[in-house]
């Protein structure tokens, strides 16, 4: 038997999930949700307290996310959509030696600091360079934690 698979969040409104017939309705009763996203608030890049690295994260945030708290409020809005048994679990992704996803974290984040004019294509290269130069140094250090939260329809 298979079960059908959602690929995107339903639609939110506000901090409600809006049930609709291919999400809530069109699950079975006593159906799994089960959905996995990044908690974004707990990504970093830095390696101490003021590193320029971190602005670059924090500017995809702001740039490139509808929500980064989502993930915590996630059980309370699955719940007031009528989901039971609500469990989160929480999974930390830490990226040193081969940090594909965090350096294209920090290009983007740089990409739209340039692009807002905030800081000038010289210093953009800077900021990635440093951040490949910190690779190479075998210095880098990415992390951002995920989770994973199940519910079901009533019977």
């Amino acid at each position: 038997m298979t079960a059908p698979a959602i690929t995107q969040i339903p639609r939110f409104r506000g901090d409600l999930i809006v049930p609709d017939h291919d999400h809530y309705d069109g699950a079975r009763p006593g159906g799994q949700l089960a959905v996995f996203d990044g908690d974004y608030n707990t990504m970093s890049v830095a390696t101490s307290e003021v590193d320029p690295l971190q602005a670059c994260v924090a500017a995809m945030m702001q740039n490139f996310l509808n929500d980064p708290w989502i993930v915590r409020r996630l059980p309370g809005m699955i719940t007031a959509a009528g989901f039971t048994g609500t469990r989160l679990r929480s999974h930390g992704y830490a990226q040193t030696s081969d940090p594909a996803y965090l350096l294209s974290i920090v290009d983007r984040g740089t990409e739209a600091l340039v692009t807002s004019g905030r800081i000038g294509a010289e210093l953009g290269e800077a900021l990635k360079a440093e951040a490949r130069r910190r690779v190479q140094a075998g210095s880098f250090f990415g992390y951002i934690a995920y989770a994973s939260l199940t519910a079901s329809k009533p019977k």
